[in-house]
């Protein structure tokens, strides 16, 4: 079971940005209204959230992740492109739903990045954390396109844990912020002393499903969001939330169980 501090402890009014499944996030609303730039530490070959936050501020946006660049981008575009051309000689994936769809994004992948990251939004091939050869968070807070308060979304694979005491130490920085937790199970203690420290309200969690699940009920994979003075609309908060989708559609989503202890 996960510790109630896991649990929002009211239903607030949150936005839905980036696409559907996998790569949607929710956030509240006055952490993005508030929010001068984006700051996104791990953006792999997905970046509609970003784009979804593009359309509504037209401000900044600063993107680290050291796994792509426009080379590998395009490399996967064609990829995936020669992959999908192949099988529409099998009629079984001719028919498939989404065919066509994901043929076409996989063509655009590298036009859609030239085109996307330029002017005020800016990706850089770093990897983020405290080690040898890794850019820290205080480094990257003084990036001269940034503005303050930003809108922090994180999602590196494991490495958010190096960078939680920064996060902390420079909150003030933040009018929100989005963290994807992995291996929940071997680091409840340092999620939990994270929360405690934190001058943020936790508004949301959602368990990315196809991650497993521990036998005692222990999602490993979980979104958080954190905001301040959100609109509550109410005092019993839904898992999943309307707007939540699976990150994974040909899975159930998992159901998160609280220790009410």
């Amino acid at each position: 079971m996960l510790p109630l501090k896991f649990k929002p402890k009211y239903e607030y009014e949150v936005a839905r940005l980036g696409g559907d499944n996998d790569g949607g996030y929710l956030v509240g609303k006055k952490s993005i209204e508030k929010s001068m730039s984006l700051l996104t530490l791990g953006l792999g070959y997905e970046w509609r959230f970003e784009k979804d936050y593009y359309k509504l501020k037209q401000s900044p946006i600063i993107c680290f992740d050291h796994s792509i660049s426009y080379s590998s981008v395009k490399k996967v575009s064609r990829k995936y492109f020669f992959s999908y051309i192949f099988r529409i000689f099998k009629p079984k994936y001719f028919i498939k739903k989404n065919f066509f769809k994901n043929l076409f994004n996989h063509i655009f992948l590298y036009l859609d990045y030239k085109k996307f990251f330029k002017n005020n939004v800016h990706h850089e091939k770093i990897k983020v954390g405290n080690c040898q050869k890794e850019i820290n968070l205080e480094t990257i807070l003084k990036h001269k396109n940034l503005s303050f308060p930003c809108l922090l979304k994180v999602d590196i694979e494991g490495s958010e844990y190096r960078i939680l005491d920064e996060i902390i130490k420079f909150q003030s920085h933040f009018t929100g912020i989005i963290i994807e937790f992995h291996n929940i199970d071997l680091h409840i203690t340092n999620i939990l002393n994270f929360i405690d420290k934190l001058n943020f309200d936790l508004i949301h969690i959602h368990p990315q499903n196809p991650a497993p699940v521990t036998t005692n009920n222990i999602p490993t994979q979980i979104e958080f969001t954190f905001s301040k003075n959100e609109k509550i609309l109410g005092s019993n908060p839904q898992f999943p939330h309307k707007l939540d989708m699976p990150a994974n559609p040909n899975y159930e989503e998992i159901d998160l169980i609280f220790n009410d202890k």
